[in-house]
């Protein structure tokens, strides 16, 4: 055999790998996933973080708590709420995500998720999460004194062509869902109305009821008791479904509009937590919103359950960001 031929072969048997090199490999990618399957099966071992971007007191926040009651229960550990309110929810957002993605912090999310990112508030969108579950979706409705000359939702818009700007439509925050609601249809119509924000969605239903305003786009669950007692109208509610109990009054669809604006809640984690936990959290999330105390505490603050699953909630909130880039 040449030099040449011995220089080719053990160039040859150095670039092969060697038995030792495929077992340290093998074994290197063996510890990884059962790593990562030994982490699935054991967690949870330690207290659980449940994030609220929100101020203590709030509607959110007593969501949370509910929540966090059901899910201590369920995996016998301590879920604990941990309020980091700022920037519209942006200083919790953002905590949620920086997060180590080991299963130990879970977070509510909310629409301002995504109106946030779109408006440039922040960086950071829902695909920066694992969403895991849907919590409550509150649909809106466009209502009116119960005294009103409109008496119908192609009356008010009408008026509102007919003079552009001059009525006023209240709703519970800048750049909130309602806002957002109320400027969807200003589009889908061809009209402009006079926007007026408020601290909260029951502060523009106080001035509504004392005449400050014409109108107010806000949740049914937190209007209803005012269209039950006769002090207000409610013109249409968002959507594609009538609500149930007021089967009397049209969805924006039926009259043309087909908004589909809503305030949510979901719950998510940071975006790489093990697949495994994912799924262990939305299932527990599917018992926790069916239990006696969760639903309770749902009526008192006057939330509409409505539970989605992982992969559902991900659909969901691709469609709601296209839904408002059409607005920004």
């Amino acid at each position: 055999m040449g030099t040449n031929d011995k220089t080719e072969i053990d160039a040859i048997n150095r670039s092969r790998p060697t038995r030792r090199s495929v077992i340290l490999g093998s074994a290197a990618a063996l510890a990884l996933f059962s790593s990562a399957g030994a982490l699935a099966e054991e967690w949870p071992s330690r207290p659980i973080e449940l994030i609220v971007p929100f101020a203590p007191g709030g509607g959110t926040d007593l969501l949370a708590r509910a929540l966090a009651d059901e899910l201590s229960k369920q995996f016998d550990v301590p879920v604990q709420v941990v309020n980091r309110a700022g920037g519209g929810g942006v200083v919790g957002f953002e905590d949620i995500k920086a997060a180590k993605p080991d299963g130990y912090t879970l977070g509510i999310l909310t629409a301002q998720l995504i109106t946030a990112n779109l408006r440039g508030v922040m960086k950071t969108s829902y695909k920066d999460f694992a969403p895991v579950a849907m919590l409550t979706i509150d649909y809106a409705g466009l209502s009116v004194q119960a005294n009103s000359k409109w008496k119908t939702l192609p009356e008010f818009l009408d008026a509102a062509k007919a003079d552009p700007g001059s009525i006023t439509v209240g709703n519970g925050s800048q750049g909130g869902s309602f806002h957002m609601l109320a400027r969807n249809l200003e589009e889908a119509a061809g009209v402009k109305f006079k926007h007026v924000p408020f601290d909260g969605g029951p502060a523009a239903i106080v001035q509504l009821l004392g005449g400050h305003i014409d109108s107010t786009v806000n949740g049914v669950t937190e209007t209803l008791p005012y269209i039950q007692s006769g002090q207000l109208r409610m013109l249409a509610v968002a959507g594609t479904k009538r609500y149930p109990e007021l089967p009397e009054v049209a969805t924006s669809a039926e009259l043309g509009y087909p908004l589909d604006i809503a305030t949510w809640r979901g719950v998510g984690m940071p975006k790489d937590t093990p697949a495994e936990i994912v799924s262990k959290v939305s299932d527990a999330v599917a018992s926790a919103v069916k239990s006696e105390n969760f639903l309770d505490s749902m009526k008192k603050i006057g939330a509409n359950v409505e539970y989605m699953n992982s992969p559902d909630l991900t659909a969901y909130l691709a469609k709601q960001e296209e839904v408002y880039k059409k607005i920004f």
